[in-house]
């Protein structure tokens, strides 16, 4: 008797399919956050304007936090660290 041929069965997304296709950060969480702060629709491209930007904010500051946890001679980057960005650079308030 002959095997029975499997079908093709689709593929399974990856994980990283399931996030914002360029972006690190997941859409849902950005989403989610949005919508308790008021928002009431998002378009699939402003939710991702609004992940690039919340990306290029975090990278901003972990690059100066890192810079000034060096000048003190560390690789680890302390909360001391960012409250020092954020006094000594122009940041959105938390």
């Amino acid at each position: 008797m002959m095997p029975k041929k499997a079908k093709n069965a689709p593929a399974k997304k990856s994980a990283k399919a399931a996030r914002s296709s360029a972006f690190e950060l997941p859409i849902a969480p950005v989403i989610r956050i949005a919508k308790n702060n008021g928002a009431k629709r998002l378009s699939i491209q402003g939710t991702r304007a609004i992940v690039a930007r919340t990306e290029e904010y975090i990278a901003n500051v972990a690059r100066i936090a890192s810079n000034a946890a060096a000048a003190e001679g560390r690789k680890t980057i302390r909360a001391e660290d960012v409250e020092k960005c954020e006094k000594n650079h122009l940041f959105l308030p938390i």
